[in-house]
């Protein structure tokens, strides 16, 4: 997926959800995160934050968390070993 869909994907779905603070606007969350998207530690907190949040809600979508989260991992391996992830590849 491309990294500006999935921030506003992701932004969309975890304020509806009530994992992002709502004090900064939608705009400027898109925007930081897109822009932030480069740096693997950036990209892994994201991640770790999500995961914690979203555990401590009852109703929410498990099947669209887990292609959002999916979708940060790729972006996480990609920064980290500097290659597109490709998927279906045996080693």
């Amino acid at each position: 997926m491309e990294r500006k869909k999935l921030a506003s994907e992701l932004t969309d779905f975890c304020l509806a959800c009530g994992i992002f603070n709502t004090t900064y606007g939608v705009k400027e969350i898109k925007q930081r995160i897109t822009e932030q998207f480069d740096d693997v530690v950036f990209v892994e907190g994201l991640i770790n934050m999500i995961i914690v949040k979203a555990k401590k809600l009852e109703d929410i979508d498990t099947g669209k968390l887990v292609e959002l989260l999916a979708e940060l991992e790729k972006v996480r391996l990609e920064l980290e070993y500097k290659t597109p992830v490709k998927t279906g590849e045996k080693c």
